[in-house]
C-alpha cells in the first residue's frame, strides 16, 4: 500500500517506522506559514498549535514563559472534580473565586459532587476564544486577558446518556490560567 503526499510517495512501512516525520516537516511548515498570513489568524503562534500559549503581556510586566493552554487547564480542573480531588482544584481557582468560597475548607465541603450514578463519559473543548477584556455581569467584575471556552460534556446516568455544552471563563495569572468557578446559594457551582 502506498500513500501519495504531494511530491513524495510513502509506503506504509515508512509511516509506521517514523520516517514520515522527515517527509511531513516541510509540509507542516508550509501550512503554518500560509495560515499565519490569514488576517484572522495572523496573531496565531506556533505555541498555540501545540497546546501551549503565552498569555498576552500586560503593560509593564515582563514576558512570561509558556504556560499550559486554557483548555488544558479546564480539562484538568474538570477531571479533578469528577475524581473528587477538591484540594488540588483549589489552586486552579482565580483569586476572586477563592475569596468568594471563603477558603479551602469551605470549597472542599461545599463544592458540588457528582451524583454517584453520574459518569462523565467524555469531555471536549468545543471552542476557545481569547478576549482582551470581559465583564462578568453576574458578579459585577471586569477582567482582562480572559479565555472563554465552550466545553462539551457527554454523561451517563445508569442507562441514559446525554450531552450538553457549558461556557466557562479562565483568567490569566503569572503562574497560568485560573478558572472563575464561584459558589452559589443553592449549593451548585455557578456557571463560569
Amino acid at each position: 500500500m502506498r500513500i501519495k503526499l504531494g511530491p513524495c510517495e510513502l509506503s506504509t512501512f515508512c509511516i509506521q517506522s517514523g520516517e514520515i516525520t522527515q517527509h511531513l516537516a516541510s509540509i507542516v511548515k508550509r501550512v503554518v506559514d500560509r495560515v499565519a498570513r490569514w488576517p484572522l489568524l495572523s496573531s496565531l503562534r506556533v505555541e498555540d498549535l501545540y497546546g501551549m500559549v503565552t498569555p498576552r503581556e500586560v503593560a509593564g510586566r515582563q514576558p512570561r514563559a509558556a504556560l499550559p493552554a486554557p483548555d488544558i487547564c479546564e480539562l484538568r480542573f474538570t477531571r479533578l472534580h469528577a475524581e473528587g480531588r477538591f484540594e488540588e482544584m483549589w489552586d486552579m481557582l482565580a483569586e476572586d473565586a477563592q475569596r468568594a468560597w471563603g477558603g479551602l475548607q469551605n470549597f472542599v465541603r461545599e463544592m458540588p459532587r457528582l451524583d454517584q450514578w453520574l459518569e462523565i463519559i467524555d469531555m471536549q473543548v468545543a471552542s476557545v476564544t481569547l478576549l482582551d477584556s470581559w465583564t462578568d455581569h453576574l458578579h459585577a467584575r471586569d477582567y482582562s486577558n480572559v479565555a472563554r471556552l465552550v466545553m462539551r460534556y457527554r454523561v451517563r446516568q445508569q442507562w441514559k446518556e446525554w450531552s450538553f455544552d457549558r461556557q466557562v471563563h479562565l483568567v490569566s495569572t503569572p503562574d497560568g490560567w485560573r478558572t472563575l468557578c464561584y459558589p452559589t446559594r443553592s449549593g451548585a457551582a455557578a456557571a463560569r
